[in-house]
């Protein structure tokens, strides 16, 4: 009787190792499910964050090739609603009497008459430290009247030096405000593609183990 009952306790001793085993198993095999998965998230994780940094580069790649250099701001442009543009090739010599003679065509004595306050030179190419892109001049106007008159009209420009006799070239004008906030806009958008590249750097050095 006693051998049976040795071999009872024998086999509900087995019986609670196997089940030991078992849940020792089960609890291994979640373990690793669990692991595995946290790994196939990072990876995944990972994975987009080099594609979305991918597409920001490409995007910063694309703006820097359209336009190698950008105006840049410090602080966003103020308005100058008398003011007009004219943009030239950084090639055609003008100096300011050239300008000056082309609006003395429109309006008589500018200056003098106190049509006309101002004539400015942007050398463009030094402001962005570039070469090739167009330089600017800017006529300044005392009343809305003025400036509309010389938007409609343009101006036909001789150079005094470095053509030819007779030679003239007509150039139309644009509102400088309307020239500064194209510039500020792409100056913002190379901005915010930097900031973007910056982010996901940081982004990335913090998500990596240490």
């Amino acid at each position: 009787m006693e051998r049976c009952h040795d071999r009872v306790r024998e086999d509900e001793s087995s019986d609670l190792g196997h089940a030991s085993c078992s849940a020792t198993d089960t609890s291994l095999a979640l373990l690793t499910q669990e692991i595995q998965a946290a790994n196939q998230g990072r990876a995944s994780l990972l994975k987009s964050t080099k594609k979305h940094l991918r597409q920001i580069i490409s995007d910063y790649e694309s703006l820097e090739l359209g336009i190698p250099c950008i105006r840049k701001f410090e602080t966003p442009p103020g308005p100058r609603p008398l003011t007009v543009c004219m943009e030239t090739p950084p090639e055609l010599d003008l100096c300011h009497a050239d300008i000056l003679d082309a609006v003395s065509r429109l309006i008589s004595r500018p200056f003098e008459g106190g049509r006309v306050t101002s004539i400015q030179f942007e050398a463009m190419n030094v402001i962005c430290g570039t070469g090739g892109r167009s330089n600017r001049w800017l006529v300044t106007s005392s009343d809305f009247r003025t400036r509309n008159q010389l938007l409609h009209s343009g101006l036909d420009v001789s150079p005094a030096r470095g053509a030819g006799p007779g030679s003239s070239a007509h150039f139309a004008l644009r509102r400088y405000d309307d020239v500064l906030t194209e510039d500020y806009k792409l100056h913002l958008r190379r901005a915010l593609a930097r900031k973007h590249i910056l982010e996901t750097f940081s982004e990335k050095r913090s998500a990596q183990p240490l």
